[in-house]
């Protein structure tokens, strides 16, 4: 059974990997977006900005009475306050899981936004943590389509760089 600081932890480090892919993004990529009809780059910044906070306060709440405001929110933000809205989203996002307790975040009911019953601490897994993972990825495949061609597993999952290999170390070196 996963904990409550346990599940947080985890969408702290998806913060922090978001944010470090926000780095890699070029300045003159902002507009990129895949097709016609998907967000921008700067778009879909502005939507991680929110995409987990939004679930997590229905989780505990009930209610999307709040999301209006977070979505007028993460349209002020620009690519020079990311870090810090993220920070907010992760801080508010602690902030919501000071609310409930451990036992009652798995006895107490929640429905998904499509009606799936279920469990607060599920809601939050399901809603909120998955949101991290699924928008990670996705920003981490619009920078590389955008061209950004030195980014790989380790940007994505870990937040770093990708340390240079040996091979490529020796081809520099000969």
């Amino acid at each position: 059974m996963i904990s409550k600081q346990q599940l947080l932890d985890s969408m702290k480090h998806e913060t922090e990997v978001i944010k470090h892919l926000a780095t890699k993004v070029p300045q003159d990529q902002y507009d990129y977006r895949p097709t016609q009809k998907q967000r921008s780059t700067g778009e879909l910044m502005q939507y991680l900005t929110q995409m987990a906070i939004v679930p997590a306060r229905n989780a505990i709440t009930g209610s999307w009475d709040h999301a209006e405001e977070y979505a007028t929110r993460a349209e002020e933000s620009t690519p020079e306050t990311f870090d810090a809205d993220m920070d907010r989203q992760m801080n508010e996002i602690a902030g919501v899981f000071a609310e409930i307790d451990e036992s009652e975040a798995t006895t107490k009911p929640a429905a998904t936004p499509w009606g799936t019953p279920t469990t607060v601490a599920a809601g939050l897994m399901d809603m909120a943590l998955k949101c991290f993972v699924a928008y990670r990825m996705q920003f981490f495949l619009y920078i590389k389509a955008s061209g950004v061609t030195d980014i790989g597993p380790a940007n994505c999952w870990a937040g770093i760089d990708q340390p240079p290999s040996e091979e490529a170390d020796e081809t520099e070196n000969s």
